[in-house]
């Protein structure tokens, strides 16, 4: 079940950085990506409610934005997709611990991240069809996201638990996701635009054909890191705060070692 949201983040500073992003990095896909670490059940208000604790590899820089749902650029922190994935209790993904490890080790001090939120909890990946709602949003984002410069570096994409159920779902998730690889590319007009790729930890039902077709994806600049084997929260689906931090540096490591 998906975490019914309580608050709006109305209440989080709006920093407008002098300095756009020039190497941007798009976040993609269901709840895993959107972050549910740290969202715990507040049994007294019986309400579900995210713990605010901010791990250090999660922690903001100034040189790490984020673009907002009204397509304006602020210094990213946690919850990264507050207003993005709504109506949902939003927590710790891995696109901060990502953005930090990817900063520390760039060789250059003029490097400016910014992280473009996109994912929605409870997707499938027929919802992300060229044409639907969430893919279009996807496009207009980070079309918009390179109009001051910045170059489009990588898609993070997390997602596939909505398609374990149905062995057609499950069977053509593979198809599917090269399809949505292709229309990406060629309506962002970026032909090797890297994909990295997270093959799901949880999900039950036919999962083990869901992770067969992540991890056999054939496409140039495509790449998978697995997520089995990562603590999941009590709910067998999605991954705890620790979990996300060591996710979102193994797609950092994956990023270094395949694309810079």
């Amino acid at each position: 079940m998906e975490e019914r949201s309580t608050t709006s983040g109305e209440d989080k500073p709006e920093i407008q950085s002098p300095i756009p992003p020039n190497q941007i990095f798009i976040l993609s896909g269901q709840s895993n990506m959107a972050g549910r670490g740290g969202v715990v059940k507040d049994h007294h208000h019986n309400r579900w409610v995210w713990d605010k604790i901010v791990p250090p590899e999660c922690a903001p820089n100034s040189s790490i934005l984020r673009l907002s749902a009204d397509l304006r650029w602020e210094e990213a922190h946690e919850p990264l997709h507050v207003d993005i994935d709504t109506g949902k209790v939003c927590g710790i993904g891995p696109g901060m611990a990502f953005a930090n490890a990817v900063k520390n080790r760039l060789e250059t001090d003029s490097a400016v991240i910014g992280l473009v939120p996109c994912a929605s909890g409870g997707t499938a990946i027929k919802e992300w069809e060229r044409g639907s709602h969430l893919y279009e949003r996807m496009v207009k984002r980070t079309e918009e996201s390179r109009k001051c410069g910045g170059e489009i570096k990588a898609v993070l994409w997390y997602q596939g638990e909505s398609d374990v159920l149905d062995i057609h779902d499950a069977e053509s998730y593979g198809s599917n996701m090269d399809r949505l690889i292709k229309n990406l590319r060629h309506d962002l007009n970026l032909p090797s635009l890297p994909i990295i790729q997270v093959a799901i930890a949880s999900g039950g039902g036919y999962i083990d054909k869901v992770r067969e077709a992540q991890l056999g994806l054939k496409l140039s600049n495509v790449v998978c890191v697995d997520a089995k084997g990562l603590p999941l929260k009590s709910d067998n689906l999605h991954l705890t705060t620790e979990a996300q931090v060591q996710l979102g540096l193994s797609l950092a490591q994956a990023y270094l070692s395949n694309f810079c």
